[in-house]
């Protein structure tokens, strides 16, 4: 089934200089479907048979936040002879990908998807080839056509993350948040740019319509009754039926920008820590968790490391006999001393697999210095780091992209006597 409307009468000017892709992009686009091809982990003799760059931005119905679309052309048949199977897990690989790298250029989100050579879009539906440097057809500036191909391709890999949250995940209303916003956002998009009838609305109405927003409010709810239950202070963990409560889950959330704790969420951290609010902070109680309610740490004569966590997110490893300033208003201190070693080990553990990739015009995993916020981020100095990333992510994401991050806290718990937790 297709659907026609108005469009706008140019292609985005970010991406295109009339008709032709400008300089440079299809070498990088090409290289990150690359990576995501090494990501889906499937056998080296299934070759790319193309990388298509479609959807909104290959056609006039674009808006400055609207998605890149990369389809990784391959043959499933070759993955599986169990179609349903392998369709399932290249949407699970989408979801993981997206989670652990959500990638942008110039605002605008890099999607990836891995196609079937057999789902054949409608030959009127704009499609750039980025292998050969071509349309394979051209868009129409005044007549938009969208296949139901291309809204499938839009709304599947949502449907499989949703069928596929559990309520056991600690991570739960964290994932759920993000998806109802991919999902606004994705409406709203859509609406901007062409109205009812664009990919994006179509996607939502078709999820909406098998009950799979719903689905989502009600598991929201059902995690916000838990956080009103009674914690019980002999247990690290609230759990409320099949819904737990985890403050160190949450506090990993804040420092990769995931989830800014609000404050009842942030008393809650403090309260599970024992942490003392006090202007003194560690000259007052050596080695416990403090909270300093200023943006300004001194750190001299303080004779060991202390991790500092402000309430906007923004953290960093604080090191003896200097001083630190944060954007927040307050401040919690971790000492990395053997006293917190199980907090400190958990909380790199689960770092470690949020670890995400902002991308700011390909910086980060391909090639450019990446800012690990603007202090230096959960285990940076203060400065920007250059990483070197050249390999991309591969087959196991935690290996590479992140891997920086979580070798050098391993390392700054080496120094305090811990071993690799």
């Amino acid at each position: 089934m297709l659907q026609e409307y108005e469009t706008q009468s140019t292609l985005n000017p970010k991406l295109w200089k009339g008709n032709s892709l400008k300089t440079g992009l299809s070498e990088k686009f090409l290289r990150i479907a690359n990576e995501f091809y090494n990501f889906l982990d499937i056998h080296e003799d299934i070759e790319i048979l193309d990388v298509l760059l479609i959807g909104s931005n290959a056609n006039y119905n674009w808006t400055d936040s609207s998605d890149i679309d990369l389809h990784v052309v391959i043959d499933y048949q070759l993955v599986g002879d169990n179609l349903h199977l392998v369709k399932n897990y290249m949407m699970a690989k989408k979801s993981i990908w997206g989670h652990n790298y959500p990638l942008k250029y110039k605002g605008m989100d890099i999607e990836l998807y891995a196609q079937d050579q057999n789902d054949k879009l409608h030959s009127s539906v704009g499609r750039y080839s980025l292998m050969n440097g071509k349309w394979l057809t051209k868009p129409n500036s005044s007549i938009i056509s969208i296949d139901d191909e291309i809204i499938d391709s839009k709304s599947a890999p949502l449907e499989y993350e949703i069928k596929e949250l559990s309520e056991k995940d600690p991570q739960l209303e964290y994932k759920i948040k993000h998806i109802i916003e991919r999902l606004y956002k994705m409406r709203r998009t859509g609406l901007e740019a062409e109205g009812e009838y664009s990919i994006e609305n179509l996607a939502f109405k078709k999820l909406r319509s098998r009950g799979l927003l719903d689905l989502l409010k009600q598991m929201g709810k059902r995690i916000a009754l838990s956080k009103l239950q009674i914690h019980n202070p002999l247990i690290n963990e609230q759990v409320v039926g099949r819904v737990k409560m985890d403050p160190i889950g949450d506090l990993a959330a804040h420092m990769t920008k995931r989830k800014i704790l609000d404050n009842p969420s942030w008393d809650y951290v403090l309260k599970h820590m024992n942490a003392v609010e006090d202007p003194k902070g560690q000259w007052k109680y050596p080695k416990r968790c403090t909270v300093i309610p200023s943006n300004q740490i001194t750190m001299k004569n303080v004779p060991y490391k202390v991790l500092g966590i402000d309430d906007t997110g923004h953290s960093k490893v604080m090191h003896p006999e200097k001083d630190y300033g944060y954007p927040g208003g307050k401040v919690l201190e971790i000492p990395m001393t053997p006293e917190h070693s199980t907090i400190l080990k958990k909380l790199k553990k689960l770092l470690t697999d949020m670890t995400t990739m902002t991308e700011q015009d390909f910086a980060g995993p391909f090639g450019k210095e990446h800012d690990y916020g603007d202090y230096g981020g959960p285990w940076g100095t203060g400065h920007h780091h250059k990483t070197d990333f050249k390999k991309g992510p591969g087959a196991d994401p935690t290996k590479s992209i992140g891997h920086g991050r979580s070798k050098e806290l391993a390392n700054i718990l080496r120094q305090t006597g811990y071993k690799k937790g």
